[in-house]
């Protein structure tokens, strides 16, 4: 392991460069502090669960798969009844998720999340103590994906209107480093991403991270099939990150009828192009 392991670099408002991050006035309890960990917001359908599994195969690095799921649909401050009822989860919140973070016992503490389903409910105290990587991918994908699973996906189900938010607090408010793994770069060349995100993440770079005996993320509960279980099958019966899927034509345009959800798309094109220019991209050239 790497003695600068899960460095995170710094930006102050008069432009010098600084690590580590500053106090806060706000006061938490012991059960309110957050562990340090590395956390990855995603888009959906952007190969991210892959990178999770990738990220996971390293021997200090250890996965809390998508925590932030049961917040937004189950619990009493849930911003969708989706998938219906689970009173078992009313309670749930971010006491919960610092509980599976803490209970890691790896150096490296790995959260993956969409950041539809975090951002509402991630204070700026765990943002600031978690090195922040975003995993994106542009609309068009991201649109063709979800459609098959989820063709009634509201504007924050899409996730760009989300991801530019969480982009403004941890960019823009809080300072640090935009730092993105585009999921086709990553598919087309996981090791060169993969070097990059360990260098980011002061780990050895581990070539064992790009295959994997079994493909399970983590064993389904029943009242997980549609919330988790049936999203991540082709992931499941991998056994490595699997090549890209073939380019979209160039001719491509969006066939919908309806002009709100042709909005939503445009929408998320300007987001997805505008923190791009901006972005420390994982295997850039």
């Amino acid at each position: 392991m790497n003695d600068h392991i899960g460095r995170r670099t710094r930006r102050s408002p008069e432009g010098e460069r600084r690590t580590g991050r500053t106090g806060s006035s706000v006061r938490l309890s012991a059960a309110d502090k957050d562990t340090y960990a590395v956390a990855l917001w995603a888009v959906p359908r952007s190969v991210s669960t892959a990178l999770e599994k990738s990220l996971s195969q390293h021997p200090d690095v250890a996965p809390v798969h998508e925590p932030f799921t049961d917040c937004y649909y189950f619990s009493e401050h849930r911003r969708s009844g989706r998938y219906g009822d689970q009173p078992h989860k009313s309670a749930y919140g971010m006491a919960d998720v610092r509980a599976q973070v803490g209970a890691i016992a790896a150096p490296v503490p790995l959260i993956k999340d969409l950041c539809f389903q975090a951002e509402p409910y991630v204070p700026d105290e765990s943002l600031d103590a978690w090195t922040n990587i975003f995993v994106v991918r542009h609309p068009a994908r991201v649109w063709l994906s979800l459609s098959r699973l989820k063709p009634d996906f509201t504007e924050d189900e899409f996730g760009f209107t989300a991801l530019d938010r969480m982009w403004c607090r941890i960019v823009d408010d809080l300072g640090y480093p935009g730092r993105i793994v585009e999921g086709d770069r990553f598919r087309r060349d996981p090791r060169r991403v993969l070097r990059d995100l360990c260098d980011w993440l002061g780990l050895d770079f581990d070539a064992r991270m790009t295959s994997w005996p079994d493909g399970r993320i983590r064993p389904w509960s029943p009242d997980e099939r549609d919330s988790q279980e049936k999203w991540h099958r082709v992931l499941e019966a991998s056994r490595g990150v699997l090549p890209p899927d073939p380019e979209i034509p160039h001719d491509w345009s969006l066939t919908e009828p309806d002009p709100q959800r042709r909005r939503i798309y445009h929408q998320a094109v300007e987001i997805h192009d505008k923190i791009m220019s901006r972005a420390d991209l994982a295997g850039a050239d």
